[in-house]
């Protein structure tokens, strides 16, 4: 006896409140092939006499989208956009001391993002 194949269902999204970070696909651009389909945005308001849309907001670029497709939007995960935070070392300094969460990724980005100091090239080098 074979097993039967079961169809892929997906249930369709909840609606994210006001405030949520999402990922919202524009279907049209994503199938046109077009770039910048798919973007991080701020629901505004969801509208209520519409089951399934919402007003977001795009943190790129401001722009304001109305009646959005709830089923094209993913909620951001808040564990997910603090991770690096959680995660960078508590020694970030390299000094033995220890920092707050928060401290040490700002020191670790500051650190990446400061470029090495060069060393000097002994006299007659050049």
């Amino acid at each position: 006896m074979q097993p039967t194949a079961q169809p892929h269902t997906t249930q369709a999204p909840a609606k994210p409140r006001p405030g949520t970070y999402v990922l919202f696909r524009d279907a049209d651009r994503y199938l046109a092939g077009h770039p910048d389909h798919t973007q991080v945005c701020k629901v505004l308001a969801d509208s209520h006499y519409l089951k399934d849309q919402a007003t977001v907001q795009v943190l790129a670029t401001d722009e304001v989208i109305k009646f959005a497709p709830v089923a094209f939007m993913r909620p951001l995960d808040p564990a997910e956009l603090m991770h690096d935070i959680d995660t960078a070392p508590l020694d970030a300094l390299g000094d033995g001391r220890l920092m707050t969460a928060a401290g040490a990724w700002l020191a670790l980005q500051h650190r990446q993002a400061s470029p090495e100091p060069t060393k000097a090239l002994p006299p007659g080098r050049s």
